[in-house]
């Protein structure tokens, strides 16, 4: 069973490495609830695969592209999962972000139901996207 859930997050990590966002978004439920750490204006819960979607593209647009998330190591327990990633992104001005966080992952039925990212240092991220 846990080796089930590992095997889903596996491919949504993967995907996304490769930049395969229509993979990685195979793996998740059509209702995913994704809940957005911090005080910026991306911040807040996310509501379904097209919002995430939408939301996704905003971060991408923000960073001229370059937003990309690295999982580092994951590990898990029952139907969640916790992933020890890194955010990387960078603005046109030159302005850099590098932070590390979490991302839980709630995986039931072979799909991804639920995320909450958390950053090392929130005030940082917040400041970054804004």
């Amino acid at each position: 069973m846990k080796e089930e859930k590992m095997k889903v997050f596996q491919m949504y990590t993967e995907a996304l490495s490769k930049g395969d966002f229509i993979s990685a978004f195979e793996v998740m439920a059509e209702d995913i609830i994704w809940h957005m750490g911090g005080k910026h204006s991306l911040s807040g819960k996310i509501l379904g695969k097209k919002a995430l979607g939408e939301h996704l593209q905003e971060f991408a647009k923000r960073s001229n592209g370059t937003f990309q998330v690295i999982t580092n190591w994951a590990a898990n327990n029952d139907n969640l999962v916790a992933a020890s990633v890194v955010s990387l992104a960078e603005k046109t001005s030159g302005e850099k972000l590098n932070m590390t966080g979490i991302d839980l992952f709630r995986i039931e039925n072979g799909k991804i139901q639920e995320v909450w990212t958390f950053a090392q240092e929130q005030s940082v991220e917040d400041k970054f996207w804004e």
